[in-house]
């Protein structure tokens, strides 16, 4: 080995040196792949514990909007609007004597559509819960039937659940939430903390464990939310002048309705009526109360007066009496306000056909018919040729009883209620002017009542068939005894009110200044020298007669109508297989007047 300068050999510590740096080098790698590991396994536990606290929250917050659902959703006995009895004929037909179509029964809004509406509800609430929850204290189904027993016993209106901030535990979790209640009759809402337990289900999923707890802190198996009754007492259903009604026996069946379980205007107003006050308990299922959560002072429950009139409603079912057909309906109306005066029914207490029955209008809907014409420039003297038929798009409507007039003026066609001649004014309309026409009049499928109750119906003609069957009030125009009623006001007036019975009309429509003069005198020429010139009316009475088809036979069966007006009152009459209405429907308007002005109205004619 060569020397160095100085004589030595080079030296081997560098070399161990080098060697030691190497292992530290090493060691480092390895300390670092260590701490790199480790930090990738932490920063993906953090993440893992991050998803779950955000699976936690989201359950939590699909559970509390699926109870809130579940705990407004109405009963099927709220949504239910029960009518009494029977089912009216309302059916279509084409033309005066043309063919029609298979009628079907009077419309209402009955039991069946509102319980399917709000069980439909429920289920879709009920789903929605068991879908984030899973068997517990108590199986999932046992909590979705105590959350609908919540609403149901405690009437609950409206519910707030916000949610805290949850807490997680490996696989277990607690969200914490405030509930907020607003309950009928209550002046206060229910107010509460509670917290929901949450399990993992497998996986990354998260559910909230079934237990009463979670619906309310104080409940477990066996227990459940009530509330006890006000000492005080309960409002009643007035009528204008302050009168209680409920022992009108048509008015309790068809308008009041009962109040357990709640119908017709006991369950619109069951908010105001019932006495306020009382409180929430705790009760075993045996009934006995363990515990008071709040207490509510007692009051009694509002007073609600309606627009209905005993005196008009009295007159109305005594002429409806004398009916020569058993099945029939009276409406009478404020023609002011749209206002409802009374409701009857024949049978007395039977099938609600004067808010619920649904019929074709036959000849009273001319005066829509003319309220059209009257705003596209024809006058009271527009001749109209009245011949005994007429023929539209193949399809032949006559006259009744094969009657002909020739030339006629409009003023003229109207009273003596000319089918062709209407006909032919409709067809000469621009298109769409009949439909706008009805639609003045609220010929819009709207209901008119907030109880069940039908209005009227105009869809848009398909063709000129059914505009000219719709000009004479047949085809696939419908109404009420109701919404003729208002028609009826609507020309006294010069305005169409929506009815109502409580407050004041949603709705209304001024009608054309133009048209009102024609209009009048066209219905005071009815009673004076048209259809129902034979019908002697006290006082200065306006009107129009009507006979609708429905069903089939050659020729169809009919139904009678009369509407009009007298003074502050309008009324609308149909009396079922009456025929003409002059006949039938016309005689019982005249009696009607005559008991409002306090005379006698003959007796309901013999059997047979």
């Amino acid at each position: 080995m060569p020397l160095t300068p100085t004589g030595f050999g080079p030296s081997r510590s560098r070399r161990r040196g080098r060697g030691r740096r190497g292992l530290l080098a090493a060691g480092l790698v390895l300390v670092l792949v260590a701490v790199g590991g480790g930090l990738t396994y932490w920063l993906k536990e953090r993440s893992d514990a991050r998803a779950a606290d955000r699976a936690v929250v989201s359950v939590a917050a699909s559970y509390l909007e699926a109870w809130q659902a579940l705990t407004i959703a109405p009963s099927a006995a709220e949504e239910s609007d029960t009518a009494a009895g029977g089912t009216g004929a309302a059916a279509s037909g084409t033309g005066a004597t043309g063919t029609a179509a298979a009628g079907t029964g009077a419309a209402a809004a009955g039991t069946g559509g509102g319980d399917a509406a709000a069980g439909q509800a429920r289920a879709r609430a009920g789903a929605a819960v068991s879908a984030v929850s899973v068997d517990g204290d108590v199986p999932v189904a046992t909590l979705v039937g105590l959350m609908s027993d919540v609403h149901d016993r405690l009437s609950v209106t409206r519910a707030e659940f916000v949610a805290g901030k949850a807490e997680r535990s490996g696989a277990s979790a607690t969200v914490p939430y405030t509930a907020t209640l607003t309950l009928a009759g209550f002046t206060e809402p229910l107010t509460y903390s509670g917290s929901l337990g949450l399990t993992r289900a497998g996986g990354d999923a998260w559910k909230v464990r079934a237990a009463p707890s979670s619906v309310h802190p104080e409940l477990k198996p066996g227990l459940r939310l009530d509330r006890t009754d006000s000492t005080g007492r309960r409002g009643a259903l007035l009528d204008v002048n302050g009168r209680p009604m409920d022992t009108n026996p048509e008015l309790a069946g068809n308008l009041i309705g009962r109040i357990d379980p709640a119908s017709g205007l006991q369950r619109v107003y069951d908010s105001r009526l019932r006495p306020q006050g009382g409180s929430v308990v705790v009760r075993t299922d045996g009934n006995e109360t363990v515990k008071t959560l709040k207490a509510y002072p007692s009051s009694d429950g509002e007073a609600i007066r309606t627009t209905i009139n005993l005196d008009v409603q009295r007159a109305a079912e005594a002429a409806l009496g004398t009916a020569a057909q058993p099945n029939g309906a009276l409406v009478a109306i404020d023609t002011r306000t749209g206002g409802v005066l009374a409701v009857a029914n024949r049978p007395t207490n039977g099938y609600g056909r004067a808010v619920r029955g649904s019929y074709p209008p036959g000849s009273t809907f001319k005066i829509v018919t003319a309220t059209a014409a009257l705003m596209n420039g024809r006058t009271a003297d527009t001749p109209l040729d009245c011949t005994e038929k007429v023929s539209i798009g193949g399809r032949e409507f006559q006259n009744a009883e094969a009657e002909q007039f020739g030339m006629i003026p409009f003023r003229t066609a109207f009273a003596k209620s000319c089918n062709t001649a209407f006909i032919r004014l409709e067809q000469s309309l621009p298109d769409g002017a009949l439909e706008q026409a009805a639609k003045l009049y609220g010929f819009d499928g709207v209901e008119p009542l907030p109880i069940a109750s039908v209005g009227g119906s105009f869809p848009t003609p398909r063709d000129d068939v059914e505009a000219a069957a719709a000009s004479i009030g047949q085809g696939r125009v419908a109404a009420s005894p109701l919404q003729m009623a208002s028609v009826a006001a609507a020309v006294a007036s010069g305005t169409w009110h929506q009815p109502f019975v409580v407050g004041e009309s949603p709705r209304s429509n001024a009608l054309p200044a133009q048209a009102l003069g024609p209009l009048r005198d066209f219905m005071r020429a009815v009673v004076t020298e048209g259809t129902a010139a034979g019908v002697p009316m006290p006082g200065e009475v306006g009107g129009k007669t009507g006979t609708a088809e429905y069903g089939n036979g050659n020729p169809p069966p009919t139904h009678g109508w009369f509407v009009g007006y007298r003074g502050d009152i309008a009324v609308a009459t149909v009396i079922e297989d009456g025929g003409f209405g002059a006949e039938s429907a016309a005689p019982v308007v005249s009696r009607f007047f005559t008991a409002l002005d306090g005379g006698q109205v003959s007796a309901p004619p013999a059997a047979g």
